[in-house]
């Protein structure tokens, strides 16, 4: 039974990998996903269901259109391979290997390893896109996101997969939310201003032709992957300030929430009715759901905090905002823990790429999200191992007899 479940998981990450390569190639160049269906982009001809079987039809034809002769990407069957293994292997790191403990029984916990699939798909797609394009898709992210919450609330994933917070986090956790959600609010009806929404790409050197008095080429928005400076025509500070401004809500209202929660008796009492053990199977659901939306809080907070920081002190824009949202998807399937790993992962790993380019002088620098995504890869799997090597800090944080971060 185990080999059947194997080779269909191994299948089933072929089919995802060759829409994953339909996503890739059309989202950033604003296409529909799903009109019209697949074709050369050459000639344009419809690709026969025969010529689009995952693996085997790139072989088949020898690389190259039925039609025109084109000459077909490596890069199609390298993903369809890369998310055949990386499906098949999530499961066999679960439910067969001991490589992560804790996902109990496969016909129980089936959402929870679907909504990973889903995460981890997202996150090569995203970082193929990133690579090709120094963008972040954020459709995909927000697309996974609402696939963790969904799947914690409906299906409440095993502990091991969703760390648990107290009810207090839980609360604290909604009125944050509530914030994001003023926050877009008044974005949309234009009280606040996304930030670096004006920034230019800086004017070349001026040509023989402009001497003249001519009017100068119109400006140009800063290119996608650039890091944002004063020359860009705005000053990234104040950029950064506006984001400040636009999370005060979220920080006010995740006060106000607590506040409510720890001082108040009747909207503790009546939280309480909720999430405490009264609630019975509800309480289950409802605090597998904050879970999961704390963790979506926290790993956006790990990369936005930096950003800001950054930022502010180097004066110049620093991490993206595409970074925010890949880590907040990790954070919704996973909660807050393997964000935590990720982002500390992330760093070692792209500096050991940076040392790398810089000894070789050969290699090509890399966006930041591969590496979230890799460092989230490396987290979820050895998560057991990486937890047994932080208990002895994490224990100083635990109160006396409390089992639960």
């Amino acid at each position: 039974m185990e080999g059947i479940l194997i080779i269909f998981t191994f299948a089933l990450g072929a089919c995802v990998g060759s829409f994953l390569n339909v996503v890739i190639y059309r989202l950033p160049r604003g296409e529909s996903i799903v009109f019209p269906g697949s074709h050369c982009p050459a000639c344009g001809r419809p690709i026969h269901w025969y010529d689009n079987i995952p693996l085997v039809s790139w072989l088949a034809l020898r690389a190259r259109c039925r039609f025109c002769k084109a000459p077909i990407s490596p890069r199609y069957i390298l993903v369809e391979l890369a998310t055949a293994v990386l499906v098949c292997g999530l499961f066999v790191g679960f439910y067969i290997a001991p490589v992560r403990s804790g996902a109990g029984w496969f016909p129980n916990t089936w959402p929870m390893f679907l909504a990973h699939v889903a995460l981890f798909c997202g996150l090569l797609a995203c970082s193929m896109v990133d690579i090709e394009s120094w963008m972040i898709p954020l459709e995909i992210c927000w697309f996974v996101s609402l696939v963790g919450l969904v799947v914690a609330g409906a299906s409440v994933p095993p502990e091991a997969f969703l760390p648990r917070v107290s009810p207090t986090t839980g609360a604290l956790a909604v009125g944050a939310a509530v914030g994001l959600g003023v926050s877009l609010l008044l974005l949309h009806f234009g009280y606040l201003q996304r930030s670096f929404l004006d920034a230019e790409e800086p004017a070349g050197p001026q040509s023989a032709g402009d001497e003249g008095g001519e009017k100068p080429p119109a400006p140009r928005a800063a290119p996608d992957g650039v890091a944002i400076t004063s020359a860009h025509g705005v000053n990234p500070r104040t950029e950064a300030l506006r984001e400040v401004l636009f999370l005060a809500p979220a920080v006010g209202l995740a006060v106000v929430a607590w506040v409510l929660v720890t001082k108040v008796p009747a909207v503790r009492g009546a939280w309480d009715s909720l999430t405490g053990p009264s609630a019975g199977r509800l309480a289950e659901h409802a605090n597998a759901l904050l879970a999961a939306l704390f963790g979506y809080l926290v790993g956006g907070l790990w990369i936005w905090g930096f950003r800001i920081a950054g930022t502010l002190g180097f004066g110049k824009e620093a991490i993206g905002l595409g970074d925010v949202h890949i880590l907040a998807a990790v954070g919704a399937v996973c909660g807050w823990a393997v964000p935590s790993m990720a982002f500390a992962l992330a760093a070692f790993l792209a500096l050991a790429w940076a040392i790398t380019i810089f000894l070789c002088r050969r290699q090509r620098e890399l966006p930041y999200g591969p590496w979230l995504a890799a460092g989230a890869l490396v987290a979820v799997l050895f998560y057991d191992r990486i937890l047994a090597l932080l208990e002895p800090y994490l224990a100083v944080f635990r109160g006396p007899g409390d089992g639960v971060y």
